[in-house]
């Protein structure tokens, strides 16, 4: 039986080695094979929960963080799909915002685990909107808009991520090196994987940038003339499929934010489901069972003030104390007598 890992492995190997023209049928017809494969790849990653946004890399089995680049994969082979006909325009802008769509998702990704450098990191938290970033975005600008220091920012900014991807590269060279003189062990393997994962992010920004000025000039360059059932045009064996497009959205945002309607299951909520029947799902537990679990585990604030102290006449110290106390009052009512107080103001 194939693993996932083995199914991902195949794909990923397809892609890089399609060979024809963009425009060919043979090749869009193999993009869409892939495309699909790698759809059900990330499904299978999903049922079997490879990974959780609670956790971070070092928590991530070894043989698992190559399928943490199965979202830039995606992004790759869907930023090449092509058609002709009149409403060619408009598909190639739907697969450039899908194309997106997986590249952010990716990047995000790899912020969440922290494998992503600092620099992009940053970067991705100045986007206004995290999912659907403009070209203006993708690096520093000036404070003011009448400000010309921008391209010289830009250039900056260019020159430290080329600096960055040479020593990744650098690094990369370095393990595989190590790895080809002694043989790979797990920490090595581990640090080869952080390392491509890495120079895949900035791989990633570079064509991201590409796919937005490209989406920027399909929207500028409309023909008036443009057919409006383009739209509405007749799906064929290249056009979009239902597990691509579940794919779009994100469950949350980077900042949490619950982008689509989800329901927390695991494995026995599914077998009850099927037995059952209702096609929705009921609470598994009552109010009181609820209020239970979360006293065990320790999630309710206890305590406040302290209980009054329950008085025991048979006991003699408790009997003193009072016998104290009676004797205080007495002293202080014979010394501050009735009507002693404020004498100085009176009407």
């Amino acid at each position: 039986m194939v693993t996932v890992r083995e199914r991902y492995r195949a794909l990923v190997a397809a892609a890089a080695g399609a060979a024809g023209r963009q425009d060919e049928e043979a090749y869009q017809a193999e993009v869409a094979r892939t495309l699909e494969g790698l759809a059900e790849v990330r499904e299978a990653v999903h049922t079997l929960g490879l990974f959780s946004r609670n956790e971070g890399v070092e928590d991530v089995a070894t043989g698992t963080l190559e399928l943490l680049a199965l979202d830039w994969q995606l992004a790759r082979v869907a930023a090449r799909r092509y058609r002709r006909g009149a409403d060619a325009r408009r598909w190639r802008l739907r697969c450039l915002e899908e194309a997106v769509q997986f590249a952010m998702q990716f990047l995000v990704g790899l912020q969440d685990y922290g494998v992503l450098d600092e620099a992009l990191s940053k970067r991705l938290d100045g986007f206004e909107k995290t999912f659907r970033p403009r070209v203006e975005e993708m690096y520093p600008q000036p404070q003011s808009a009448r400000d010309l220091g921008g391209a010289h920012l830009r250039r900056e900014a260019k020159i430290a991520q080329f600096r960055r991807v040479r020593e990744l590269e650098a690094q990369l060279d370095e393990l595989e090196a190590r790895r080809a003189a002694a043989g790979a062990d797990e920490e090595l393997e581990r640090r080869l994987w952080l390392a491509q994962l890495q120079q895949m992010s900035y791989e990633c920004f570079g064509e991201l940038e590409g796919w937005l000025m490209e989406m920027e000039l399909l929207r500028n360059t409309e023909p008036a003339d443009e057919p409006a059932a383009a739209a509405q045009a007749t799906p064929d064996s290249q056009e979009y499929t239902e597990k691509l497009e579940s794919l779009q959205k994100p469950l949350l945002s980077k900042y949490g934010k619950v982008l689509r309607n989800f329901t927390l299951v695991d494995q026995r909520d599914r077998v009850k489901e099927r037995v059952l029947g209702y096609g929705q799902y009921g609470p598994t537990m009552t109010v009181e069972e609820f209020l239970e679990q979360e006293f065990e585990s320790g999630r309710v604030l206890q305590g406040g003030e302290e209980p009054e102290e329950v008085p025991d006449e048979d006991n003699e110290e408790w009997q003193d104390k009072q016998t104290y106390k009676e004797r205080e009052w007495d002293e202080f009512k014979e010394a501050n007598p009735r009507g002693s107080g404020n004498t100085m103001n009176k009407g």
